[in-house]
């Protein structure tokens, strides 16, 4: 997965764990997601009739956030993936279509969370060019969400992968070939061997057995993003199709995949 979604995962997943009463790490400027960034900032955006766009600032960091939500009364946090997920967009910040997390409180009306990366200094200290905002830029009323069968889920994923490692290998694309074996052996070693660089997008103890191995393949399985990516790739007749058809399968399981294990983070209630 690309760096804001590894965020928005890890976000929701922290947010949770603390929510519930869990110990949960300190997450700025620790986190594995939070690498390259100078800040992480959370505002209230609002609209008035007349004149521009306020942005309030309520949480200067995600830990300040977390404890923000608590006093809101927020009982869950929900990643949600695009209606319509692109893959061909997937190498860009914001790319893969848009994804928000979903402030869940008791009274059904719920806070839409959106994120901003923005370059502030290509050159800046320890490489932390990013200065990234999360907005609460709506708020809505939503039915209980669905809880995903991870198992299903885990089963849809791996014959995915099965597919299009199998029309990497035949076309030799060695590289790529590696990233689809390494996320099946995670699958199949029901997350025991992982290879996902992020290994903290959660705390211990706040996901469902299955959940953590899911989330590490497909980070392995990620492999949209960035120059020279499987997106950059092209063949010729009958392969074309082949092509398209298993990468459009793998992207549509993958955000299925992500978002599922994501909300497993959820309390039973919330989700």
């Amino acid at each position: 997965m690309n760096h804001p979604i590894a965020q928005f995962v890890a976000l929701t997943c922290h947010a949770n764990a603390f929510l519930q009463g869990r110990r949960v790490p300190r997450f700025f400027p620790t986190n594995s997601t939070c690498t390259f960034c100078d800040w992480v900032k959370f505002f209230g955006v609002s609209k008035p009739l007349l004149g521009k766009i306020r942005e309030d600032e309520v949480a200067d960091s995600p830990d300040a956030w977390f404890a923000y939500l608590k006093a809101a009364n927020v009982s869950a946090i929900r990643l949600s993936h695009p209606k319509m997920p692109d893959r061909t967009s997937a190498g860009f910040v914001g790319g893969a279509g848009i994804w928000t997390m979903e402030a869940v409180r008791p009274n059904g009306k719920h806070a839409v969370w959106m994120s901003r990366w923005e370059v502030w200094d290509r050159n800046a200290p320890d490489r932390r060019i990013w200065r990234v905002s999360y907005g609460r830029v709506s708020e809505r009323r939503s039915s209980t969400a669905r809880v995903a069968d991870l198992e299903s889920l885990a089963g849809r994923f791996r014959s995915g992968l099965a597919d299009i490692r199998r029309f990497s290998s035949q076309q030799e694309c060695g590289a790529f070939t590696a990233c689809f074996s390494k996320a099946i052996e995670t699958l199949d070693t029901r997350g025991e061997k992982r290879h996902g660089y992020h290994q903290d997008l959660a705390p211990d103890g706040c996901l469902p057995a299955l959940a953590p191995g899911l989330l590490d393949a497909s980070q392995s399985a990620w492999v949209f993003g960035g120059m020279g990516s499987w997106n950059d790739m092209a063949f010729a007749g009958e392969a074309q199709i082949e092509y398209d058809r298993t990468s459009q399968q793998l992207f549509l399981i993958l955000t299925e995949v992500i978002q599922g294990a994501t909300n497993a983070s959820c309390a039973a209630g919330d989700r």
